[in-house]
């Protein structure tokens, strides 16, 4: 007797019935390949989905993470162009605050620069030596007689340095020019002692007189200050000017009020 060593195939029979009245059914036969090959599929299909599922979670979760830090930077960013414009609203505040400051200053500077001129100017007419050397009447004297003749008892103006000739009564002083400081008290051959006195810009005023000279080198004098007493020995008064070393015209400078 032999035996049927031949494997038996394994099938599967898939019945569709209807439930109408007529009761219809259909048988389908599948194999058990195609069935194992249709589960692996399936199961493939199902460990897809969950992967699918799984990474889609994954990035989703990952998408919200850098969408929350970037609102969170943007919320940063806000605030701080928030901090931003107030400190550019108190910088604006100060700026013009200092803008004000500086304005009063720039005025108070004008201010002080203008009294400052005007007290230079002041102090440099002060300076200036216009005045009249005498502090009463006085004669211009040439040095000459009423018939033309040349008088020897009496000074002649020495014409190289432009000199002017005062004559006064006892009891005249002579006195400064204009204010300044006794550059020099030295003896004068022609008249007995000369006085210079020292402006600033360049004028110097000499005075010379056979009187005592009443103030000394280096005082500082102002204008109408006492540098003679005449008398009746010393009527006679030699004025001269020099501006940085050129003697000028006396009388192209005083100044006579009266």
């Amino acid at each position: 007797m032999k035996l049927n060593l031949r494997k038996s195939k394994t099938s599967y029979t898939v019945m569709i019935m209807s439930d109408s009245a007529k009761k219809h059914h259909r048988e389908f036969h599948i194999r058990a390949g195609a069935v194992g090959a249709v589960t692996i599929f399936a199961f493939a299909l199902f460990v897809a989905a969950i992967c699918y599922v799984v990474y889609s979670s994954i990035t989703l979760s990952d998408s919200m993470e850098r969408s929350k830090r970037q609102l969170d930077q943007i919320a940063q960013i806000k605030e701080s162009n928030e901090q931003l414009q107030l400190e550019k609203k108190e910088l604006e505040g100060q700026i013009a605050e200092l803008e004000d400051t500086i304005s009063i200053l720039s005025d108070t500077v004008n201010q002080k620069v203008e009294a400052e001129q005007a007290m230079e100017a002041e102090i440099a007419e002060e300076h200036m030596p216009k005045g009249f050397p005498m502090n009463g009447t006085a004669q211009i004297r040439d040095g000459e007689t009423d018939d033309g003749g040349d008088d020897a008892s009496e000074m002649r103006a020495d014409e190289e340095r432009k000199e002017v000739i005062f004559t006064a009564a006892a009891g005249t002083n002579v006195i400064t020019s204009g204010a300044g400081t006794v550059l020099s008290v030295s003896e004068d051959a022609d008249y007995g002692n000369l006085i210079s006195i020292d402006h600033g810009n360049g004028y110097v005023s000499m005075y010379r007189n056979g009187g005592n000279p009443m103030v000394k080198e280096g005082n500082e004098v102002i204008r109408g200050a006492i540098l003679y007493v005449i008398d009746d020995e010393n009527t006679d008064t030699g004025y001269s000017i020099r501006k940085d070393d050129t003697y000028v015209d006396p009388m192209d400078l005083i100044e006579i009020n009266g």
